[in-house]
């Protein structure tokens, strides 16, 4: 069946060839043919080379007509194609890489089909040089003889047709600028490649570097400065970048390795513990001297830290390869840790005492001693949680409480003390003297000291019984009382505090200041503190008797005092807590924020890391000392708020007793105890 012919829509040349070259990038245009009977349709350009039965129109001036292609010439066609692709390609590589290269670019001509039987007169060699000109330089024809596809009867007519078509596009170069050997058909001037030069080594160095370095080593030492300074200003970051790595390396001595072992040792004694242990990852040596025993007994000794302290009356594990003083100061860090983070150990819960407060609280040891208003005092093992014994006497609730060892000594409601056996769970001896509540007693060595509300204090031999001295002065309810063996004193309900001699039984000094009720109280051997109802705290020197500071800040009760070398921390019914310098007088810290207490702050106790608190809301706080920052929740009743209290908090190294209940029944009266202490399996 014969083929049809076709042509296009636009049988203008010009136009046509306008259209060539505006979509010669727009491949997904389709075209408008029209076959010899006039109907029209559409071809999409992007697929007409694969197209057998349509022949596009060719370029008017090489080929005018239209015919088709058969088979064999459009599998030709399309090989040729790929051909000259590749060709232009190597040539657009070859004038990017020749510095000679022309600059000018030729126009890009369509190429047309014949008609049918036609033969293919495509150029697809790279034309021959002309004379004088370098192999990388062609004329402007030849490469677009190289472009064009010509696909064309060989006449003259259309050979003269293509010649002055060249003629006219060489001509339109040399108007717009083009000459010498970028002009279409001259020759140019051959372009030869420039010599690669040498990279510098040490064998083959830049020229005049050693006259450069004989120059640099005759300049004295400000004049080399000098030189340096301006050669790195002309450098760029790569070059100051190589300048470092070559530097850097000549200040990176291991200068400890080169001490002898005590000089470096004094120098590594500096080091924070963390850095010690970081420079023991630093190589061999390193971990052998940071391992050193007396090393890390110097900062158990900077930290307060012992065995006592880190493993009470348990006995000691061996440390195994590190050192014991190492092994010390890493298990009390492991503590501190889970004091800040917490441990996913449950609390031990110790009920007893009914629905009644607990009035008093005090651990020691293993043991756990809690009073209670309902007239009896309970033995608790700290380590199993349960109640050893339960010490009935009293006929009255217990106010106050002091242990020491197996001792326990008790202050009631009926006027009397009571010397208990905590082994047995004996009364050894009752105390009687007191016309009134034993509120408050200070125990040291075998003497205890107690303040009643009759206004006097008594001191007794706990040993025997006997009351060896009593102290009267006061015309008031005695409400604190502190001993240190030498000196007593006392604070009342008459605004005054009194320092005591207890062999004479003199009142050395009556610390007058106060205009309210004195409850609290601390006595280091030199300073006295007092806490009052007034909201002032002030602080007063023992042997003089005079006032140092009055520190002032609370807006409410001070129920709380507790002095550890010039620290104070003080705990107030307004809900905050204060951390005081009383060399200075000044206020350290403020333990409040949008986590502070909501209630009256009920006990406190502090480290020399933490401080903990508890409160009337039902929670117990642990706080950094020195940030005052809170660090979390300890104990949170689910009652708090609504009546859950927090009334008393002991610490230990490792554990925290609380007393919780409530006053309307809200929180079941009980104990809580939580372990902070390491796991001996985490150390192996």
């Amino acid at each position: 069946m014969a083929r049809r012919k076709c042509e296009p829509l636009n049988t203008s040349p010009a136009a046509e060839l306008d259209a060539k070259s505006s979509t010669s990038h727009q491949h997904t245009e389709p075209a408008v043919w029209r076959n010899h009977k006039g109907k029209s349709f559409y071809v999409n350009r992007s697929s007409r080379s694969r197209l057998q039965h349509v022949r596009v129109a060719a370029h008017p001036v090489l080929s005018p007509t239209v015919a088709t292609r058969t088979r064999a010439q459009t599998k030709q066609k399309l090989q040729q194609s790929g051909a000259r692709r590749v060709t232009r390609q190597q040539r657009h590589s070859e004038q990017h890489q020749s510095p000679c290269a022309s600059s000018s670019t030729s126009p890009i001509i369509p190429t047309s089909p014949s008609p049918k039987g036609s033969t293919v007169a495509a150029t697809t060699s790279r034309a021959a040089p002309v004379s004088g000109q370098g192999p990388a330089t062609r004329s402007r024809s030849d490469r677009l003889r190289e472009r064009v596809k010509v696909d064309t009867p060989d006449t003259s007519s259309n050979g003269a047709d293509m010649d002055r078509h060249l003629e006219d596009v060489n001509g339109n170069a040399s108007r717009e600028g083009i000459s010498g050997g970028d002009s279409i058909g001259l020759g140019g001037p051959s372009c030869s490649k420039p010599a690669r030069q040498r990279i510098p080594s040490r064998e083959h160095p830049p020229p005049k570097l050693q006259q450069w370095l004989d120059t640099f080593k005759l300049w004295s030492n400000a004049e080399r400065m000098m030189a340096l300074d301006d050669l790195i200003a002309l450098c760029d970051p790569s070059q100051v970048r190589h300048m470092m790595h070559v530097i850097e390396p000549q200040f990176q001595r291991d200068f400890i390795s080169l001490l002898p072992k005590e000089l470096a040792l004094y120098v590594l004694s500096f080091l924070e513990p963390r850095d010690l242990l970081r420079a023991a990852q630093t190589c061999r040596y390193w971990h052998i001297l940071c391992e050193d025993n007396l090393l890390w007994r110097e900062k158990c000794r900077e930290e307060g830290i012992d065995e006592t302290l880190v493993y009470g009356s348990r006995p000691r594990r061996r440390p195994g390869p590190r050192s014991p003083c190492k092994a010390l100061f890493m298990r009390q860090s492991q503590i501190e840790h889970n004091w800040r983070t917490g441990t996913s150990r449950s609390p031990k819960i110790l009920k007893g005492h009914d629905d009644h407060v607990i009035t008093c609280l005090e651990f020691c040891g293993h043991r756990i001693v809690s009073g209670s208003d309902d007239n009896t005092l309970k033995v608790w093992s700290v380590l199993s949680g349960k109640c050893l014994r339960t010490l009935i006497g009293h006929t009255g609730g217990v106010w106050s409480s002091q242990m020491s060892g197996n001792i326990i000594i008790s202050g009631s409601t009926d006027r009397t003390l009571k010397v208990w056996n905590a082994d047995s769970g004996t009364c050894k001896h009752t105390l009687y003297g007191h016309t009134s509540t034993v509120r408050c007693m200070s125990l040291c060595g075998s003497k205890v000291v107690s303040g009643s509300r009759d206004a006097t204090l008594r001191v007794w031999d706990i040993e025997t019984g006997q009351c060896l001295h009593v102290l009267m002065g006061h015309v008031a309810a005695v409400r604190c009382v502190q001993y240190d063996g030498r000196r007593v004193v006392s604070g009342a309900y008459d605004y005054t505090v009194r320092v005591w001699d207890p062999e004479t039984e003199t009142c050395l000094h009556t610390l007058q200041g106060h205009s309210n009720r004195v409850y609290s109280l601390q006595f280091d051997g030199v300073h006295v503190v007092s806490g009052s109802l007034d909201t002032s705290i002030r602080v007063w020197d023992v042997e003089t008797g005079a006032c140092l500071h009055t520190l002032i800040g609370h807006q409410s009760l001070t129920s709380g005092l507790e002095l550890k070398d010039n620290i104070l921390v003080s705990g107030n019914a307004d809900s905050t807590v204060k951390v005081w310098d009383i060399t200075t007088g000044q206020c350290l810290q403020t333990l409040q924020g949008p986590n502070k207490h909501q209630s009256a702050v009920t006990c406190l106790q502090f480290s020399k890391k933490f401080v903990i608190t508890s409160s009337d809301d039902g929670t117990v706080k642990i706080w950094d000392l020195k940030t005052g920052e809170f660090l979390r929740n300890l104990v949170s009743l689910e009652s708090g708020g609504s009546g859950g209290v927090v009334w008393r908090l002991r610490c230990s190294n490792t554990k925290l007793v609380c007393a919780v209940g409530s006053r309307n029944g809200t929180e079941e009266t009980k104990l809580m105890v939580l372990d902070f202490d390491v796991e001996d399996r985490k150390l192996t």
